[in-house]
């Protein structure tokens, strides 16, 4: 009788962190021609959990089927997807941890949840401002506090050169 090949293990992600603290680790690398850059368009998926929710899904655009588009380095974008978005073709996959730092910092900024029962609840926990205190002073003794930190899953659908 034949048998069906294991299938492959999962292999660990190897993060690299940059200067303003973000995480982030290629899942699979685009073959695109152009590479997002300042000023370039951009189309993405994207999935969006938060940390401090135990990996509460606020958005999933691959699901509502209806990507992202976003001018890069027109302040459409929290800084931490801004930043890892660049670089990365169409076809591409990579994992980010944004920490709050240059996370969410009002509710202008994509990637938004699409309901408002989400945005209630993404907000709530991340511009909350008990919470913002507690992690001022945490990281003054050195702490870390995730409650602000988000995942962003992102798949790169499209880049264009700038309008």
């Amino acid at each position: 009788a034949a048998r069906a090949a294991p299938a492959p293990a999962a292999r660990p992600l190897t993060f690299t962190t940059s200067p303003s603290g973000l995480g982030a680790a290629d899942i699979e690398l685009g073959r695109g021609e152009l590479a997002a850059e300042a000023g370039s368009r951009v189309t993405f998926h994207v999935k969006g959990r938060l940390i401090g929710k135990n990996a509460w899904i606020f958005i999933d655009t691959q699901e509502e089927q209806e990507p992202l588009r976003c001018a890069m380095g027109a302040g459409q974008m929290i800084d931490g997807l801004e930043e890892g978005l660049l670089g990365m073709r169409a076809g591409g996959k990579r994992r980010l941890v944004v920490p709050s730092s240059i996370g969410y910092r009002d509710r202008a900024h994509e990637p938004k949840p699409r309901t408002f029962g989400q945005q209630q609840r993404l907000y709530g926990t991340v511009l909350n401002e008990v919470r913002r205190r507690q992690e001022r002073e945490s990281a003054e003794l050195g702490g870390n506090d995730i409650a602000g930190a988000v995942v962003l899953d992102v798949q790169m659908v499209n880049v264009r050169t700038p309008a």
